[in-house]
């Protein structure tokens, strides 16, 4: 008898440990949705920098701003880029093909057209066509970055200017 009172008061005791703790709630810790009261229930003090209506405004914020980015990938789309290798003898024109994949936001760049020199061409070897066509994509992706680059800092300043805080 003994024993089982000691294993129904053990038992007992161990499933309170793993039972959610009762919280109890007051007037006073209500969420302030929309950045106004404060810890003594003042609605007259706002709270500094919370509640929804910033991060309604923030959220407008960054749509704007993804907004303004695809408009700018759109028109690097559209622009022309051009390397060259072999003291200007191979050009290649390149396109800026702005990421779709959120997860992997680097851009890519495609080679859409190459113009060799007729003479140099015929005369060339292999060896030379293919280490001229590799260096002038680069150099044609490099030209690329330096106008993309160029574009999105004056981009990261309109969207700094934008979300600094206003005094």
């Amino acid at each position: 008898m003994k024993l089982t009172v000691a294993i129904t008061v053990l038992a007992l005791g161990g499933a309170n440990a793993f039972a959610p703790a009762l919280q109890r709630s007051s007037a006073s810790s209500q969420l302030n949705l929309f950045g106004g009261g404060s810890k003594g229930g003042d609605a007259a003090a706002k709270a500094p920098g919370g509640g929804m209506m910033d991060q309604l405004a923030m959220f407008k914020k960054a749509q704007e701003m993804a907004s303004k980015k695809q408009k700018l990938d759109q028109e690097l789309a559209k622009e022309k880029y051009f390397g060259t290798a072999a003291d200007g003898k191979v050009t290649v024109e390149c396109k800026f093909s702005p990421s779709k994949n959120p997860m992997d936001p680097q851009p890519d760049y495609d080679a859409v057209a190459f113009d060799f020199d007729e003479e140099w061409y015929n005369s060339a070897t292999p060896e030379e066509l293919s280490d001229a066509v590799k260096l002038a994509v680069i150099d044609g992706i490099e030209k690329t970055n330096v106008v993309v680059g160029e574009k999105y800092k004056i981009l990261g300043e309109e969207l700094a200017a934008m979300s600094a805080p206003a005094e």
